[in-house]
């Protein structure tokens, strides 16, 4: 079997269990051309270091993507990190780690990786270590560093700087909850003196205040950065006040704005300094709306925006005006996720909006109140039964407490659904639900076949395995992850 792929480059296991990573990490040495390996596992990994282990062994690796996140008893204790490497190396030049890694482990890691051009991870002290520097670590090809840091002061931070990124050229930080990053002359000596090579400086800090006075000090520390010494690199920067307590506060990059990621805040309660013209938003794919006044006020116009959050406080508008609206922020058409944190008043003004944006194939939806006559008054309508028709939802996430009727809804309004994600609290719920979803007379749901059942407890997970033996699904598979120590998500597939 091994020889029919040895041309093999690229390889990709997306949602896999834990269970299979021994048997694919003893296939992968059997692919000799192997360059580009992403695996992305559902469920917790015991031991990620004996997965990064095998991988370093992959002699023509170039790039790699890891989503390994931990068991939960595991989580809160520390653990040893890699022993440095000293004789053998990864043939590794872009890595990138998605879930949380420690300050202990970064050392043993990235000695593996001398080759490396280009580094994404998420790094955190939460046990407040004390980084130990090691000389012997050099990554002079690492150009590229993207960092999205949590429970690190600033001081740990200029060691890791000093010790393993003093060469890089382009460096993307993202912060929250830490002000301390807000000095201006750590960050001017920081780059003098041993960052020489730095031409792209991108940061984002974002955190809540304490107090008004917080809020004050933030924004006169934010000054310092009005300067010449950023002037001539090319780097400028913008501060905001949002919240209905205007105690949130950030501090980005601008001009361009390079991020993917975009949120429209109240500017009735923000404050925005700015050091240079608006931005350019044109890298921007996924817009996120905190206001609702905003969508008629937002002076921004994101081309290329693929992803829509709407998570502000609904209020009473003309929604004719909104919806118009919406197209002179983004182009709806081109939408292709649609994610829906607000209470509104009329769910069918979402109805009207997925009406505007036919190509969303993800739908995901929390907080909504839906009474039954509302459900059924929404669903004899004539735009609910146009949507229904020309809809390509294929994907619903629905985080609330379904009931049957829920479920029937928003099944009957996706009708080319292919995977479903909820939420069931309710034992006898779980028996409504799932009798309705699998039943051979049931030809609405012909296209479904993954079925995911957040937080189920041990007792709802003993009711699901004993329907689907008194209903006889032998071809139907199921596996859960651990979300703590009362908690599973259980997938289905078919």
């Amino acid at each position: 079997m091994p020889s029919k792929f040895t041309r093999l480059e690229n390889l990709i296991f997306h949602g896999i269990r834990s269970f299979f990573l021994d048997t694919i990490l003893l296939f992968l040495p059997t692919l000799p051309c192997l360059s580009s390996l992403v695996i992305d596992c559902i469920d917790n990994v015991e031991n990620k270091n004996a997965v990064y282990y095998r991988i370093f062994r992959l002699p023509v690796l170039k790039y790699c993507k890891l989503s390994l996140d931990e068991p939960f008893c595991l989580s809160s204790l520390p653990r040893d990190s890699l022993p440095l490497a000293t004789t053998k190396f990864s043939s590794i030049e872009h890595l990138i780690i998605t879930k949380l890694l420690r300050l202990n482990e970064l050392n043993g890691l990235l000695s593996y990786v001398p080759k490396l051009h280009r580094l994404s991870i998420h790094l955190s002290n939460r046990f407040f270590e004390k980084y130990q520097q090691q000389h012997f670590i050099h990554l002079n090809h690492l150009t590229h560093v993207f960092l999205n840091i949590t429970d690190m002061d600033f001081k740990e931070f200029e060691l890791i700087i000093k010790n393993l990124f003093n060469r890089v050229e382009v460096l993307y930080i993202t912060l929250k909850n830490d002000s301390t990053y807000l000095y201006e002359n750590r960050w001017k000596q920081l780059i003098l003196f041993h960052m020489h090579h730095l031409r792209i400086f991108d940061i984002m800090i974002s955190y809540t205040a304490d107090s008004s006075e917080d809020i004050f000090n933030s924004i006169s520390l934010t000054n310092h950065f009005n300067s010449q010494f950023w002037f001539e690199r090319g780097w400028f920067f913008e501060y905001q006040i949002y919240n209905d307590l205007l105690d949130g506060f950030i501090f980005y990059s601008i001009n361009p704005y390079r991020r993917k990621s975009y949120s429209i805040y109240d500017e009735r309660g923000m404050s925005t300094s700015s050091f240079r013209p608006k931005c350019n938003i044109n890298p921007v794919q996924f817009i996120k709306i905190q206001e609702q006044e905003e969508i008629i006020n937002c002076r921004y116009y994101f081309p290329n925006a693929i992803e829509l959050t709407l998570s502000y406080s609904y209020e009473k508008k003309n929604q004719n005006i909104l919806l118009t609206s919406f197209n002179n922020i983004i182009p709806l058409k081109q939408l292709t996720k649609l994610v829906i944190h607000i209470c509104p008043d009329r769910f069918v003004e979402i109805i009207e909006l997925l009406l505007l944006s036919p190509n969303i194939h993800t739908f995901e939806i929390h907080y909504v109140s839906l009474k039954y006559s509302d459900l059924i008054s929404i669903e004899n309508s004539e735009t609910f039964q146009l949507l229904s028709k020309t809809n390509n939802i294929k994907e619903i996430i629905i985080m609330l407490d379904c009931t049957l009727e829920i479920t029937k809804f928003f099944v009957n309004l996706c009708l080319r659904l292919q995977y479903l994600i909820m939420k069931i609290s309710n034992n006898n719920n779980l028996q409504l639900v799932l009798s309705f979803l699998f039943s051979k007379n049931n030809y609405i749901t012909h296209n479904l076949f993954l079925l995911c059942i957040k937080s189920m407890s041990n007792t709802e997970f003993d009711i699901l395995e004993n329907f689907i033996v008194l209903q006889e699904l032998f071809d139907v598979y199921l596996t859960k992850t651990k979300v703590n120590r009362y908690y599973n998500d259980v997938y289905l597939w078919w």
